[in-house]
């Protein structure tokens, strides 16, 4: 399953409220792993073009180059 930017940010935000409840069940070394890798991953998105480019070809340029 493939998440966009913005919900990989969500779940994060989600995951870290959670870590903060006082009287969570889900506290614990899973829970800090997944809240790990998922900053990780929004981290290297950050870093990196994560959009693909636009490979069309503008042929306005080429005007009159040919004969």
């Amino acid at each position: 399953m493939l998440f966009s930017k913005s919900q990989k940010k969500l779940i994060l935000e989600i995951l870290l409220k959670e870590r903060r409840r006082l009287f969570s069940k889900h506290k614990g070394e899973l829970l800090d792993q997944t809240i790990d890798d998922l900053s990780q991953m929004v981290r290297n998105e950050n870093i990196n073009i994560t959009e693909p480019k636009d490979s069309s070809i503008d042929w306005s340029s080429r005007n009159g180059k040919r004969k």
